[in-house]
């Protein structure tokens, strides 16, 4: 009945049509609605399965120990951190949290299904992240364009997805760039529903900063593109707007202080790009990234696809950030492709008018069954596969515990593991903390560029054991160095417990109001 009631609606709207054209017509036009329809379903679930599947490669990245760890003293102490509570070098150091929420979430997660939870929540994240991407580009751009976008998307983030707080960001971070380009093109300001987003985002992670910074760019193009007339209203609602977003993102247990993070952070300079995800893009291997990133601009040279100067700026500005930053590729999946969108539907001849995507009743029931599908196959995952990190330090640190050393000179990624255990570490991941002066000091020391610092800073901080990688320059030297005794080796860690004259137990330990987690 509902094929021929569209047939017959073919007949009304186009009646110079032959009747066996408006047939296949209709059943074209039904065919690409379904296709609508179900894409954000295929990329979400496609995005979801794959994480889960791999679930081990999202336990990579060591920091998910940290942000368990403060997650649990925010438990423990009913408070947020205002100052260093972890660490022996600098405790009591001004330091804050900008994540706290995410690391509520994955702390909940950890307890309710141990190391599954946070692969779960983060899989979830990001393919709800993907599913909204696509069905917002779906309201502007054909099937064949979105594909490509969301499909070159997924590739090129794969890299930088983790179970750490910014992929719990994803989804917001996905929904407000559409809000804030949205209303640009339609010469308006964005709903003020949107600032429940911001309050969200500046909870959730620290990257909420991106968001505030693409308010003014998109209000200047929203008044360029105005009526003279009607600028000096928008104005005022661009400017309220802003204001309020800004007032949004202070909602915090920290106020204003949680965007003086950022800051904090880039104000590490070069020292910045030594860390992990802080480093630029290495071309000099395959890069996912380089080949999205050369096919793009083979498509701009040979089909003259143009952009309006404000969105080249922006546009270069993320790329040029993506190149200097491998995190910054989150930005360019996620935020750029709303850039695109309309000046693309328009060089494609395609007016930028929304596609159909309301669901019927048979569509609402199969997404259901999807879901329930989902969920099931999560259920069955999760108790046939260990997601237990691979790689953890955990058979080095019980043998430091057996020789009762207290003070640890560790390698930058067990500094979380450290912390996730209970032990104040030397250094962690928490850069801004640290500072850069501290951070090139201790990569002097360890990777042998200092060798008569290195030997100053295990007097200054009387350190009685190491937790160094098998790779770190300075393993050879306390293999060779007086007093100091390998008694540990694996693929992962070596330890060295120092056996001379000083008695350990006289060194007082630096304390930790971590409660200490049951190793999983």
């Amino acid at each position: 009945m509902t094929d021929i009631r569209a047939v017959r609606s073919m007949f009304r709207t186009d009646k110079s049509l032959p009747a066996h054209q408006a047939i296949s017509a209709g059943l074209v036009h039904r065919k690409t609605v379904h296709g609508v329809l179900w894409l954000p379903f295929i990329f979400g679930g496609l995005e979801y399965l794959a994480l889960l599947r791999h679930g081990d490669k999202l336990l990579l990245d060591s920091d998910v120990y940290l942000h368990l760890g403060i997650g649990q003293w925010i438990i423990d102490h009913r408070a947020f951190p205002h100052a260093d509570p972890f660490s022996f070098t600098v405790v009591g150091t001004n330091w804050i949290t900008s994540a706290w929420l995410s690391e509520m979430l994955y702390l909940a997660a950890f307890r309710l299904a141990g190391w599954a939870g946070p692969v779960v929540l983060a899989a979830l994240a990001v393919a709800t992240a993907f599913f909204l991407l696509t069905r917002l580009l779906l309201r502007t751009l054909p099937p064949i364009a979105v594909s490509v976008l969301v499909g070159s998307a997924m590739i090129v983030t794969t890299s930088h997805l983790h179970a750490r707080p910014h992929v719990l960001a994803f989804p917001v971070m996905v929904l407000w760039a559409n809000a804030i380009v949205e209303a640009a093109e339609q010469r308006r300001a964005p709903s003020l529903l949107y600032l429940a987003l911001m309050c969200l985002w500046a909870n959730l992670h620290g990257s909420f900063t991106l968001g505030l910074a693409l308010i003014l760019p998109f209000a200047a193009e929203a008044l360029w593109t105005a009526d003279r007339s009607a600028r000096a209203r928008l104005a005022f609602q661009w400017i309220r707007f802003g204001l309020l977003a800004l007032g949004a993102a202070c909602l915090t247990p920290y106020g204003p202080e949680s965007i003086l993070v950022t800051f904090r952070l880039f104000g590490l300079g070069p020292v910045l790009s030594a860390i992990g995800e802080w480093q630029p893009q290495d071309f000099g291997v395959y890069n996912p990234f380089e080949i999205c990133l050369l096919a793009g601009m083979a498509y701009v040279l040979y089909s003259g696809f143009k952009l309006s100067p404000l969105r080249i700026v922006l546009l270069l500005a993320v790329i040029y950030q993506t190149l200097a930053h491998l995190r910054y590729i989150d930005v360019m999946a996620l935020v750029a492709p709303f850039f695109v969108a309309r000046p693309l539907a328009q060089h494609l001849s395609r007016s930028p008018q929304p596609n159909d995507l309301s669901m019927t009743a048979s569509t609402r029931r199969w997404s259901i069954a999807f879901a329930v599908a989902l969920i099931g196959l999560t259920v069955f995952v999760v108790k046939m596969i260990d997601f237990s990190p691979a790689r953890s330090p955990s058979a080095a640190l019980e043998t430091i515990k057996e020789a009762k050393s207290s003070r640890i000179f560790n390698d930058y990624p067990f500094g979380s593991y450290l912390i996730y255990r209970g032990i104040p570490p030397f250094i962690d991941s928490r850069a801004e903390l640290y500072g850069a002066e501290y951070i090139t000091r201790y990569r002097r020391a360890v990777g042998l560029q200092d060798v008569s610092d290195l030997i100053r800073l295990l007097d200054e901080y009387r350190i009685t054991a190491t937790l160094l990688s098998p790779t770190t320059p300075a393993v050879a030297l306390f293999d060779r160095m007086e007093g100091w005794e390998r008694v540990y080796t694996d693929d992962i860690a070596v330890v060295h417990v120092y056996r001379g004259n000083a008695d350990p137990k006289s060194i007082p330990d630096g304390t930790s109001a971590v409660k200490q987690f049951r190793p999983q």
